[in-house]
């Protein structure tokens, strides 16, 4: 067992950066270790940075002993890594490299339950040390290591299966609605170069980059569709920003939603908080009902989803705004919002020079295709139709995964020898 090493506080000092060495740091091992692939790097270090760490240059398995505990991958060309990985080599012949590293994924949970409750989990050497593992002969070995191979590509052919379905949505919309988005051409002087009469920017935002050419297509593609553009402002009944309050959870009282339960087109939140009873009144106007569309503000803007009924009452935080809806149908707003036709918008229209964000007037002034209603339903239940597919296909994924799981159970627990 090697620790690695970085020695220099701050990590980030970018003197120790842009050599010849890849540096490995613990995201890049998670996903390896799920995605079953080559450890992928997305940094180097230069001579000076390989004076404060360490060169791998064997064949080792990596594993994660901080935050992500347990996750492994086979290092397999010459890296440096920090002090949160540890690479393992077995000391003979009689225990495959490939074998420890489906092993250790096998027992992962059990590693991570070996971490002390605190603020961030870790384990030590002298922990992972003591693991207790299971060596069989090595024609056994081989036969695990084959099924978990053909289990991870089975994985990973269902998972793509499931992201093409998932990327087919946003040109099925636009088919729909009968808009052509322009190409984006390469970034040269003549994309970068453009000009603007001072009757358009009088009155309007001053800054060149809302005037470019790419957003000037966009709206034109827009009014070019079948059907006709109007603000969202036109169909919003009541609309508000979430409550600002601190991170004061408790296990019972007002469930709460956070910017990380709310993805595109779903509400996620594996992890209920609740907030404190007495911050009733702090909340009164942060409550959601159904068909309520909630939409991030800040950080990854724009990102949507429709309110359904596991979540009919949440409070839901700052970083979020809250709108309902009449005369049109929530989910096809849902679906625009997260279309390119919403990123595009929100790109152009965020204000905030460090962070962007957006605003109530930004989102009431969203232009988006009003076909009737009728055709907005039969948009809505085709990409439902899609992502239920996708989602079946990411099931099949993580089943492909369990079943080999439980292949290797029976074989390592089962008498089977």
């Amino acid at each position: 067992m090697q620790r690695g090493r970085f020695g220099h506080r701050p990590r980030n000092d970018p003197r120790f950066y842009g050599g010849k060495y890849p540096f490995i740091q613990t995201g890049n091992i998670v996903k390896a270790s799920t995605t079953n692939e080559k450890i992928e790097f997305t940094q180097t270090l230069n001579d000076l940075g390989l004076s404060t760490s360490r060169l791998f240059d064997e064949k080792v398995l990596v594993i994660t002993i901080a935050a992500n505990i347990g996750y492994t991958a086979i290092l397999d060309y010459a890296a440096c890594f920090p002090d949160s990985l540890v690479a393992l080599t077995p000391k003979d012949d009689s225990l495959s490299l490939e074998y420890l590293n489906a092993y250790i994924r096998f027992i992962r949970m059990y590693i991570e339950n070996l971490a002390p409750q605190a603020a961030q989990k870790n384990i030590n050497l002298k922990q992972l040390n003591k693991l207790p593992i299971i060596i069989p002969n090595r024609g056994i070995q081989a036969e695990i290591i084959d099924i978990m191979e053909k289990a991870y590509s089975q994985k990973t052919a269902k998972e793509n299966q499931a992201e093409a379905l998932l990327n087919s949505i946003n040109d099925y919309l636009l088919q729909e609605l009968g808009i052509v988005m322009p190409l984006e051409k390469e970034n040269t002087l003549e994309s970068r170069m453009f000009y603007v009469k001072s009757s358009t920017v009088i009155g309007n935002r001053f800054d060149p980059f809302y005037y470019k050419k790419k957003f000037v297509q966009y709206e034109k593609s827009l009014q070019l569709g079948t059907y006709n553009v109007c603000s969202l402002g036109q169909y919003i009944k009541d609309i508000s920003y979430g409550a600002s309050v601190d991170n004061c959870y408790t296990d019972s009282g007002i469930p709460f939603l956070r910017i990380k339960d709310l993805k595109p087109n779903e509400i996620y939140s594996q992890e209920i908080v609740f907030l404190p009873i007495e911050l009733e009144k702090d909340v009164l106007t942060s409550r959601v009902s159904i068909d309520d569309v909630l939409i991030t503000r800040s950080g990854t803007i724009g990102v949507c989803s429709v309110v359904d009924e596991a979540h009919d009452g949440f409070a839901f935080g700052s970083f979020m705004i809250k709108f309902s809806l009449v005369n049109i149908v929530p989910q096809y707003v849902s679906y625009i919002i997260n279309s390119f036709i919403g990123k595009v918008y929100f790109e152009r229209n965020k204000i905030g020079a460090i962070q962007g964000n957006i605003t109530i007037p930004v989102i009431k002034s969203l232009q988006i295709p009003i076909p009737e209603i009728e055709k907005q339903i039969k948009i809505v239940e085709s990409i439902d139709c899609i992502r239920q597919q996708a989602k079946k296909y990411s099931q099949e994924a993580q089943e492909a995964v369990d079943l080999a799981n439980a292949q290797v159970e029976k074989i390592l627990l089962g008498g089977n020898s």
